[in-house]
């Protein structure tokens, strides 16, 4: 009796182990099927998000807030150790130690004894300001010859020939608009107050024409970074022109800013961007590289390898490369969009730019050349939005925060001081964070998609200046974001140009220490005390690499 019950208790144990296993692998898979649901449900949430955005923004409500900022540059200190140092920056300093006095007054003390003897003054600073019109007369002499015949008149000085009002009052009127992102109509009525005679028209042209030496200026901040090999930092937004949906391109570095507006943010458009002021397509070494990467039909490389070898792969403006397109029949979209960005690269490494230059963003397409870093920050989101559904998943969702936060401070401490011993540990460090888990389909996913981009994530390894974040392209680009709150956008060209022109220039003096201000009154009465901006910019690089 004891044998057989030992038979049955053993039959039962085996059958229950069986439907207990049965009934585990049902609820993995059952879990496994509710993050794989869980990953398409939020990819539907993002694209119901982004038509709701569409329909907000056609009915001009208000936008929802955005994502909430990283945490990875928040420092990871310990409970014990909050307060025991103050946030950079938060250092007393003595705000008047380099102020200067234009003026001294003597106070003088009432009901004084006449036996007291004066010991001294007591300094006591007041900060002011004058503001009014300064309108001026210019007596110009006229002299003229003996017989009456010539006549002379004496020449203004060069900054107001053929100007209706002083450099001190364009200068303002720039840096209400520019700088102070005050409206046309309210620069207008302040200056009726001052007793300034200017008409809205007068503003508009001060603002906008007649600007080509800040254009040109402008121009050379990209060429010459483009010379030291600067970090070519970028991102787009969106910008309004003649009433129309654009973007504004931002490529920037420690050293400079440039702004591009155009209704197109496509690779073609970057490499025009990087391509400057030149009008030119190359096709070289480095273009037929690009299209052998592209895997084009053969019958396309083979024409255009005969065109180089033949060596008229040279084409002087769009016009000229259309016409070649039209000549050999060439109609499909791919191909010819490939084939122009090929040529923008010929283009721009003739013209000097270093195939080895560093593009770093936040992973949109467009920018995906040459070198390519990538922003951490970015790559963090997809990662933050996950949710766990139990408490395992909640353990190792928080564990993979916590690994990438971990590495996010390592490369930090590594681009501050570089150690080549350290690199293989790094590597290891992110493969490690990459590695799948049990159960966590959405998870997994991320980190497979993170894994993906390694080798842009983590060249910081390799080229220690390689930026970690985007966001310095960010910041610089939020003036755009404030544009657009306070003016519906620019209406001609040379209202886009001009804007372009001269936000690049204030962030640009910004970064390099110069008021934007004395800048601005320095170019407008051609004093030309500050140096061009390129010069700056040279001087600052050599002084940093030392």
């Amino acid at each position: 009796m004891t044998e057989k019950a030992n038979i049955l208790s053993s039959i039962y144990f085996t059958f229950f182990e069986k439907y207990l296993r049965k009934l585990y692998d049902m609820i993995m898979d059952l879990q496994g099927k509710v993050s794989t649901l869980d990953g398409a449900l939020r990819e539907k949430t993002k694209e119901l998000e982004e038509a709701q955005a569409e329909i907000r923004r056609l009915k001009k409500l208000p936008k929802k807030p955005k994502i909430e900022p990283s945490k990875l540059d928040e420092p990871q200190e310990k409970p014990e150790e909050k307060g025991a140092k103050k946030r950079p920056g938060s250092e007393k300093k003595r705000k008047k130690s380099s102020l200067e006095i234009h003026q001294k007054k003597v106070v003088v003390a009432k009901a004084i004894p006449s036996d007291w003897v004066l010991k001294g003054h007591q300094p006591y600073v007041i900060q002011d300001m004058i503001v009014r019109a300064n309108n001026i007369e210019y007596q110009r002499e006229i002299w003229e010859s003996p017989d009456g015949s010539q006549t002379v008149v004496a020449a203004l000085p060069l900054h107001l020939q053929g100007k209706q009002f002083g450099g001190t009052l364009q200068t303002y009127i720039l840096h209400q608009y520019y700088e102070c992102c005050v409206s046309q109509p309210l620069i207008y009525t302040t200056l009726k107050d001052y007793g300034i005679q200017i008409s809205k028209g007068q503003i508009s042209n001060i603002l906008i024409a007649g600007k080509s030496a800040f254009h040109e200026e402008k121009a050379s901040l990209l060429s010459k970074a483009i010379e030291l090999k600067e970090e070519l930092r970028t991102d787009d937004t969106g910008a309004r022109h003649r009433f129309k949906n654009g973007y504004c391109n931002c490529i920037n570095s420690d050293l400079f800013t440039y702004f591009t507006t155009s209704y197109s943010k496509s690779r073609i458009n970057f490499l025009e961007i990087l391509r400057v002021n030149h009008t030119n397509y190359e096709l070289n070494e480095a273009a037929l590289a690009y299209i052998t990467k592209a895997d084009l039909p053969s019958k396309y490389v083979q024409i255009l390898q005969a065109c180089y070898e033949a060596g008229s792969g040279s084409f002087k403006d769009k016009p000229t490369l259309e016409a070649y397109f039209k000549s050999n029949g060439w109609t499909a979209k791919y191909a010819l969009r490939t084939i122009t960005e090929a040529l923008l690269i010929g283009a721009i490494i003739a013209h000097g730019f270093d195939e080895q230059t560093l593009i770093h963003s936040d992973g949109a397409g467009q920018f995906n050349l040459f070198v390519h870093g990538l922003c951490w920050k970015h790559a963090e989101r997809p990662l933050i939005k996950l949710v766990g559904y139990n408490e395992h998943q909640q353990i190792l969702f928080e564990d993979k925060k916590k690994a990438f936060w971990s590495l996010y401070q390592d490369l930090k401490a590594y681009k501050l001081k570089p150690d080549k011993q350290r690199i293989a540990l790094l590597e290891q460090q992110f493969d490690d964070l990459c590695e799948p888990v049990l159960n966590f389909a959405s998870l997994n996913q991320v980190l497979v998609e993170l894994k993906a981009k390694k080798n842009k994530l983590l060249l910081v390894l390799y080229r220690p200046k390689a930026s970690l974040h985007n966001n310095d392209s960010e910041r610089d680009i939020r003036e755009y974001a404030k544009r657009r709150k306070i003016s519906a956008g620019t209406r001609s060209e040379n209202g886009k140009k001009a804007r372009d022109t001269f936000l690049s220039l204030k962030k640009t003096c910004r970064k390099l220490g110069i008021s934007f201000w004395d800048y601005l009154q320095d170019r407008l009465t051609y004093t030309n005390h500050i140096l061009p901006l390129s010069l700056i910019m040279e001087q600052q690089s050599m002084t940093a690499n030392t």
